[in-house]
């Protein structure tokens, strides 16, 4: 595996990887988000999309597809934090590729991360901020292992909860961490609240999304909000999102090299990955 270089002239290719959902819906939706993002990049780059699990195709496969063409390869997490996925499966793809076709220029870009963009975006989708309702907006990530992926989502509802003020925001995981989503609502204090605003940090549709909205629904019926609660869509296919992944990736293939994260700081042993 060759490391790009600002001189080199080949062809940009690009391979956007989604998770992959074992709910269709969740993969038809980033197959559709992966078409809008393709109309934000230059017509002359090849752009792929691939999958880290339950649906094809696979990541291997399009690496290998794209390794014949002789273009200079770049990679994007379409992830909303770097954790596993993102810090570990992504290098091992780099390190096949490289072992099996050492003459293929690769590089990387970086899930979304801690990007204005999705603080952006959820400012725009949230209903707007009433004088006369008083909200509860909690944050609901998908949960990891990594603690600083974890740490992200609360970053970014503070950047967010700046922005529209009002009471402060509460946060929840779904899965894999705590505090859990479900036994939180069972926990949770209405008192003094006119509507719950449940915002899932997620990019796309999917089995998780499903759970959030059945478990908001059935609180909502047994609550006594006034106004009732409402749950945000993901948010992977806004045009404000994908105008900021687009220049990253523009930006990256001027560049053609992997950039070192602002995150790295925080998270010292990845920096034996560079």
């Amino acid at each position: 595996m060759k490391t790009p270089s600002t001189t080199d002239t080949s062809p940009i290719a690009i391979v956007v990887i989604g998770h992959g959902s074992p709910m269709e819906d969740g993969n038809r939706h980033f197959r559709e988000t992966f078409r809008k993002l393709v109309d934000f990049l230059p017509s002359d780059f090849v752009v792929r999309e691939a999958f880290l699990e339950h649906a094809e195709p696979s990541v291997q496969k399009v690496l290998s597809e794209l390794s014949e063409t002789g273009a200079t390869v770049l990679l994007f997490p379409f992830l909303l934090f770097d954790a596993g996925h993102s810090k570990g499966d992504l290098w091992g793809f780099m390190k096949e590729l490289g072992e099996s076709r050492p003459d293929v220029r690769v590089a990387r870009e970086w899930a979304i991360g801690t990007d204005q963009a999705p603080v952006e975006v959820l400012q725009e989708i949230l209903p707007p901020a009433d004088p006369g309702i008083r909200d509860l907006v909690v944050v609901v990530g998908r949960g990891s292992l990594d603690p600083a992926a974890n740490a992200s989502l609360y970053y970014q509802g503070r950047r967010l909860w700046e922005r529209r003020r009002g009471p402060e925001f509460r946060y929840a995981f779904i899965g894999v961490t705590e505090p859990r989503f479900l036994p939180f609502l069972d926990d949770l204090d209405i008192s003094g609240y006119d509507r719950l605003l449940v915002v899932p940090y997620f990019l796309f549709e999917g089995v998780l999304m499903e759970r959030i909205r059945k478990a908001t629904a059935a609180f909502a019926e047994r609550s006594s909000l006034p106004r009732g609660a409402v749950v945000t869509p993901p948010f992977g296919d806004h045009p404000i999102l994908l105008s900021a992944i687009a220049k990253r990736l523009v930006r990256l293939a001027k560049n053609r090299h992997t950039v070192v994260p602002r995150w790295v700081p925080l998270d010292p042993p990845i920096l034996s990955t560079f």
